[in-house]
């Protein structure tokens, strides 16, 4: 993101500084205060028009004077850039190994060596999305701009050196029209065909908002003719940054389409003040925001990492004096890292050690990023039964739970049975890793009643028949459908099987929001038979596989066990940090319920429609039984009822189900 007069002859704009301001503000308030800000990440947009524009200016400037150089360029862009970005990483990495858990610190790693070489939007846009809960216990998470900028850096250079020849070049603003007009029209493609996250984090999607800046510096608009259209732009670009600020958020479809206000806003803004100061802007230039955009880089390094290292040590929503104090604490570090690492560097002799400083900068983070990725987050540096995710699980889960389309995975496992060989009959347990995860406390029940447990599950595999499910815009596991089916002819061909117990982490195949828990993705099913793109709803498809279960012949008894409460935090986790750094566990007991509750309304009317029609068939209502108006129950006598955020532990499912399942079928509807 350059910063002031980036060439001895091109005019300094302290508006465009201004602008800055207004969209590290932006990205601040989105990241610290979504709900005041819920489309604040459009600051993003606006730094990439800010730099598609000063950068176009530098090089179309000095090609066009013939005095353009590589080597220059790449001098100044890495003076400018790797100083602040490799003391703040590496900073940053001392702080993740000392507070990270290993599994985020496993992550950390990765995210580490793709950020030493400028590939942060490649990592994080294969993982999850921006918007994604996941995000939230990322710390080099907003590297992923950077990344973009650097790789169009790498490539623009080229381009305009192409676009400068001979006679193209009187066609130069018109080609550049038809670049940007081809990458919003992909960005647009990708996000209506679900594939947001492609748009979001790959430079294809996002090369027409720097154009739609560089499109400026090239004389495709001659700048104001009066004040009085300079202060309207003004006035008019800054109107449509603020719309998109509030009226934009993180459902919106994005970016595509969505993005091109607060794109044409920053530009509008840019224009007016080519050739003339409007008077409608003049606040831009005003010294506390000027300030403000001058630190704008070290701050949006800075701000991010503080704040989640801060939520992974609390392990809880932070009350806004905290988070008020840790930006406070972040625009201190910007002013310091701007003032004795950006500007010493910016303005010193270039030199070739410095190139040699930055590449060994580079590979010692990659280096320690890898082995953190390889080494399990260093497991080792923890004491032993503090961290205790994942560790109370299901034993059956390593052979049982299936998780790939191979075709020894697209039935369950024959040998996937608990219990004494000789008993009265069976039950199966049908559904994703959430039926994975209550079975232990099934198998109690069955082992109390004669029965066996067998187990049919497969990771994000609803047990809903004929259906697909779709992640982000695609089929996401082509076995899903397949496994279903031979499910239900096991239970049609086999009497023994007395009881089926149907369960799934529902509301996350609705795209139910708020989103929760780590791993929630945009997620839906589909009639397998049907046109692609229409969702399948919960109620129907259910009520489907009722009735085709009934139509096999089977005589086995129906319970559909209904949504696990899925917590803003994983348990295990929250015990763990309390632990090492001596904080007060009660706040791990229990997680406010308003969000948990708002997610499982849908799935939980739609599955109670399904079963009004269906007496025979019973159902346990988690949610029901774990949570009060305002708190949702994480623990029991000692124990945790939940491995993680949103599946029961194997000791919780032991106290629960048993209970639940003698209640839902003792009684009548």
């Amino acid at each position: 993101m350059p910063l002031g007069p980036e060439d001895s002859r091109a005019a300094y704009r302290p508006d465009i500084d201004g602008l800055r301001a207004i969209a590290i503000a932006a990205v601040i308030g989105f990241h610290a205060a979504p709900g005041l800000v819920p489309g604040g990440y459009v600051g993003v947009d606006v730094f990439f028009v800010i730099s598609g524009f000063l950068i176009t200016r530098i090089i179309a400037g000095q090609r066009d004077e013939r005095r353009f150089k590589f080597v220059d360029f790449y001098r100044r862009r890495a003076r400018r850039i790797l100083p602040a970005y490799f003391t703040v990483m590496a900073l940053v990495a001392v702080a993740a190994a000392i507070i990270l858990l290993p599994r985020d610190l496993k992550m950390f790693g990765g995210a580490l060596g793709a950020s030493s070489l400028f590939l942060a939007n490649l990592w994080f846009g294969h993982g999850f999305g921006y918007f994604q809960p996941a995000s939230r216990e990322a710390p080099l998470l907003h590297l992923w701009s950077l990344a973009i900028e650097e790789q169009f850096y790498l490539v623009w250079p080229l381009l305009i050196a192409g676009l400068s020849l001979g006679r193209i070049r009187r066609f130069r603003p018109v080609l550049m029209v038809m670049l940007a007009a081809a990458s919003l029209t992909f960005a647009a493609w990708l996000v209506g065909r679900g594939d947001a996250s492609e748009a979001f984090y790959y430079l294809p999607g996002r090369a027409w908002e720097f154009l739609c800046g560089g499109l400026l510096a090239v004389g495709l608009c001659k700048p104001p003719r009066s004040r009085q259209t300079a202060n309207g732009s003004a006035v008019v670009g800054v109107l449509m940054i603020a719309a998109s600020l509030v009226l934009l958020n993180s459902e919106t479809p994005f970016p595509g389409l969505a993005a091109l206000a607060p794109c044409i806003g920053a530009a509008l803004v840019i224009w007016s003040g080519q050739g003339v100061s409007p008077i409608a802007s003049a606040w831009l230039r005003s010294a506390p925001m000027v300030g403000l955009g001058r630190i704008s880089y070290s701050l949006y390094l800075w701000h991010w990492p503080i704040l989640v290292l801060a939520r992974q040590v609390a392990q809880q929503p932070l009350a806004p004096w905290q988070t008020l104090v840790l930006m406070l604490l972040a625009l201190g570090l910007a002013i310091l890292t701007w003032r004795f690492i950006e500007q010493p560097w910016r303005t010193s002799k270039p030199h070739w050690p410095h190139l040699g400083l930055a590449i060994a900068a580079a590979a010692v983070l990659f280096a320690v990023g890898l082995v953190e990725l390889l080494g399990n987050g260093f497991s080792g540096r923890i004491s032993n039964g503090v961290v205790l995710e994942e560790t109370d699980i299901n034993p059956m889960r390593a052979g049982c739970l299936l998780w790939g389309p191979a075709p020894r995975e697209l039935a369950p496992p024959p040998d996937c049975v608990a219990g004494a060989a000789k008993r009265a009959g069976a039950v199966l347990v049908w559904g994703d890793s959430h039926a994975d995860a209550i079975a232990p406390g099934v198998l109690v029940w069955a082992e109390a009643h004669g029965l066996q447990l067998r187990q049919a599950t497969r990771a994000g595999c609803t047990p809903l028949l004929d259906t697909r499910v779709v992640t982000q815009g695609q089929g996401d596991d082509p076995g899903c459908t397949r496994f279903n089916a031979v499910v239900l002819r096991i239970i049609a061909s086999d009497p023994s099987i007395r009881l089926v117990v149907l369960s799934a982490r529902w509301p996350l195949y609705l795209n139910a929001l708020p989103r929760m828990a780590y791993y929630d993705p945009p997620m839906h099913i589909e009639d397998a038979s049907g046109p692609r793109g229409r969702v399948y709803p919960l109620g129907a498809a259910l009520g489907h596989t009722l009735d085709a279960i009934a139509a096999s012949g089977s005589k086995a008894r129906i319970v559909v066990v209904g949504i696990v409460p899925e917590l803003p935090f994983s348990v295990p986790a929250c015990v763990a940090q309390a632990t090492r750094f001596h904080l007060d566990e009660k706040h791990c007991e229990q997680a406010p319920s308003g969000d948990t509750l708002a997610r499982a309304d849908l799935a939980d009317r739609q599955i109670a429609a399904a079963l009004i029609a269906r007496p025979t068939v019973r159902s346990v209502i988690p949610a029901a039984q774990l949570c009060t108006a305002s708190a949702c129950r994480t623990t029991m006598a000692g124990d945790m009822l939940y491995y993680d955020a949103d599946h029961l532990s194997a000791s919780g499912s032991r106290k629960l189900l048993p209970g639940w399942l003698n209640a839902a079928l003792s009684t009548d509807r």
